[in-house]
């Protein structure tokens, strides 16, 4: 009876305090759904407060969580920087970025509710970001050795307090929207529009940066960007639409993209280039973000259209060099280093008033290494292994309109050194007899054909500054045509000044070759007499015409002081001429050397051109050689001459003016045939000549060293 009774007073006390914990954790639960969102506020908002030395502020307009499936819901969150503070503090005190933040919703499933609450945890299944809205002030710019990641964790640990590690299986970020500006002076540096991004087994914790296979606080991460705008003084530089970010698989995917030039700080923008699915391969995503290097295996582009300028910026003045605005310090930090670049399809756009137009460019570059993004804009080619650009087909017309010039299979090489060109072809609109019609003076066409050149030793540095410096030149094919109408007046202009040197150091276009080498040169000078009525035609074929120092450098000069030009050839397909021309490149008289040697050959070869030219036909003779030595100057020539011939015989013509028919002149030519002495040697007398002709200055320099050369046979045969 006794045990009963005992039992009977433990049963009563253990119902009471079983009663009395219930009651009192349904007062707990009362107070706790009563009060734990002003618990949750008062905490996050107390830890932010004394973490951030009131550098950030928080506020949003409602939480909700569910503390047994640890889901949670806050919305209208606003972090909110305080500018004034930053303004108190000293340049080199100040962070490197500031964060203007708003959020419509952040939604965080599976979180340890008892771990976040303690201020020390956040770990959960996964956190959706929706519609962020962030503005991005630059304080300072960026340095190289400003480690990114550190300052995530500083923005994370001001923002988000004592928390000592984030871990969540992932976070998607949904239209977020970011603005970059200049904290000093308001100017735009960029935005990024309607972004999506998802990472994948998110840690943040004070180890998480020495994984060296996540990129930031993430295994994997994938993001995709409605567009991305970038800017100059506040002006749109850059565009580029639909970007796409594959982590995995180490990809970056730009859709479009459109890039505008300045002339100055104030001016519109010009459009100078668009560019349809750029592809990144390769991307190290741990190298951009610990190092500030974008390295990239493989950088290429389905298609590039870049567009002229307008003409009026083409004529300015020489610009300054550009002058990179860049608060963030992006392009002074970051370096570059790309294996491969390939643009295989660029097509040029030009301007409405140009008078040229392109063919299909193509780009290649490979091994590119740059400590700064600035380096390689401002000097591409000094920081890449090898860069070559090729373009299918250039023409342009000629200021006069009366010439079309196109260049066929161009491409440069770095590596090489090297400017091949397939073909160059100057041709004209207009036929000889419409040429000369509308010069209305006389005026030499010209028809040229180049094949097979190579520009080889080139300072690649120099090319880009409008300079072309190279070791030699080599064209395997040339075909150079030149006809005039004698009939047509002469334009009265005076040509001194216009040797071939003279006129080079007139260019603006700094040159300077070594050596030059025309394989195979064919050259056709055709001319249509006044005194005949006909044409006459004189050409030079299988020639080898080698040039030694073409330059209009003033330090070159002082250190070679003459351009040698040196031909073989073959006059009217059949008389070997060798020679040499020798210009003297200092002072301004157009001082020159000229020397040539003529073998053996039938004088009658001469007729075809003798005929139509001069009204002269050789009947009988011999030239066994010709040699001449002369030098002159803007207004003459003078030297020695000697022509050893044999049985020479002539006759002389005349055109009858009612049939048009070459006839002889019976009576003038038995004249002649008395007068012209028809050897040398004659009787064992080599008869020497030392001829000098005054210049027409209103005729070329080759018409002088020709007079010249005519003179001496004139003198040699007895002719007045």
């Amino acid at each position: 009876m006794h045990l009963k009774n005992l039992l009977s007073s433990i049963s009563r006390k253990a119902i009471l305090i079983i009663s009395g914990i219930l009651v009192s954790a349904g007062i707990l639960f009362f107070i706790w759904e009563n009060n734990k969102y002003k618990i949750v506020n008062d905490k996050i908002a107390s830890a932010i407060a004394s973490k951030t030395d009131s550098l950030y502020s928080i506020k949003y307009d409602s939480i909700y969580f569910d503390e047994v499936t640890g889901n949670a819901t806050l919305q209208n969150i606003r972090i909110v920087p305080d500018t004034e503070w930053i303004k108190s503090l000293r340049a080199e005190d100040m962070p490197f970025i500031l964060l203007d933040i708003k959020i419509k919703t952040i939604t965080v499933r599976g979180v340890k509710t008892a771990k976040a609450l303690n201020g020390r945890k956040m770990v959960g299944d996964s956190v959706i970001i929706d519609h962020p809205e962030i503005i991005m002030y630059s304080l300072r710019p960026l340095e190289k050795r400003t480690k990114i990641e550190s300052e995530v964790s500083k923005v994370y640990k001001e923002i988000l307090g004592k928390l000592d590690i984030i871990k969540v299986g992932f976070v998607f970020v949904n239209n977020v929207n970011v603005k970059s500006i200049d904290f000093f002076s308001k100017e735009k540096n960029f935005d990024f529009i309607n972004g999506k991004f998802l990472l994948e087994d998110v840690l943040i914790d004070s180890a998480h940066n020495l994984d060296t296979n996540r990129i930031l606080f993430c295994k994997q991460a994938a993001f995709t960007i409605d567009s991305f705008i970038s800017y100059n003084n506040s002006r749109r530089e850059l565009s580029v639409r639909d970007i796409n970010f594959l982590g995995k698989q180490q990809l970056l995917l730009f859709n479009e993209i459109s890039l505008n030039r300045f002339p100055d700080d104030s001016s519109n923008g010009i459009r100078l280039l668009d560019a349809k699915v750029l592809k990144l391969s390769g991307v190290n995503t741990n190298e951009i973000i610990k190092n500030k290097n974008i390295v990239v295996d493989t950088i290429s582009c389905k298609k590039i259209t870049l567009y002229e300028l307008p003409v009026e910026n083409l004529k300015s003045r020489k610009p300054d060099k550009p002058k990179h605005n860049d608060s963030t310090g992006f392009r002074h930090s970051y370096g570059v280093y790309m294996k491969h670049l390939n643009f295989p399809q660029v097509t040029f756009v030009p301007f409405s008033k140009s008078s040229y137009t392109l063919g299909n460019i193509a780009i290649k570059v490979n091994d590119v290494k740059a400590d700064e993004i600035i380096k390689l804009q401002l000097h591409p080619i000094d920081y890449s292994k090898e860069a070559e650009i090729s373009c299918t087909k250039i023409s342009m017309k000629s200021d006069d309109k009366f010439y079309n010039y196109t260049f066929q299979n161009v491409a440069l090489n770095s590596l090489q050194k090297q400017l091949k060109i397939g073909a160059i072809n100057i041709k004209s609109f207009f036929s000889e007899k419409e040429f000369a019609n509308k010069a209305h003076f006389q005026k030499d066409r010209y028809d040229v054909s180049l094949n097979g050149i190579a520009l080889k030793g080139i300072n690649m540095k120099n090319l880009l500054d409008k300079k072309i410096f190279a070791s030699d030149l080599v064209i395997n094919n040339t075909s150079v045509k030149i006809y005039r109408d004698l009939q047509k007046p002469l334009d009265g202009k005076s040509k001194v000044g216009n040797y071939p040197p003279q006129m080079l150091k007139k260019l603006e276009l700094p040159i300077n070759i070594s050596h030059v080498v025309l394989q195979n040169a064919f050259i056709q000078y055709k001319e249509r007499e006044a005194l005949s009525d006909s044409t006459g035609e004189i050409n030079f074929a299988n020639s080898k015409i080698t040039i030694s120092n073409i330059t209009n450098i003033p330090a070159a000069i002082v250190k070679n002081n003459a351009t040698i030009i040196s031909f073989d050839s073959k006059a009217l397909n059949e008389i070997p001429v060798k020679g040499e021309f020798k210009f003297f490149l200092g002072g301004n008289g157009g001082n020159f050397a000229v020397k040539g040697h003529v073998s053996a050959f039938d004088a009658l070869i001469l007729n075809k051109i003798s005929v139509s030219m001069a009204l002269i036909r050789l009947h009988t003779g011999t030239i066994n050689s010709m040699d001449f030595n002369f030098t002159g100057d803007d207004y003459g020539a003078k030297g020695n001459f000697i022509m050893k011939y044999d049985h020479l015989k002539v006759d002389v013509l005349k055109r009858d003016k009612d049939s048009k028919e070459i006839k002889k002149k019976g009576l003038v030519s038995l004249i002649a045939n008395i007068i012209v002495k028809n050897e040398n040697p004659r009787n064992g007398e080599l008869r020497k000549e030392t001829p000098e002709f005054k210049r027409d200055i209103h005729k070329s320099f080759f018409n002088l060293v020709w007079k010249t050369i005519f003179t001496g046979m004139k003198k040699t045969l007895g002719m007045p």
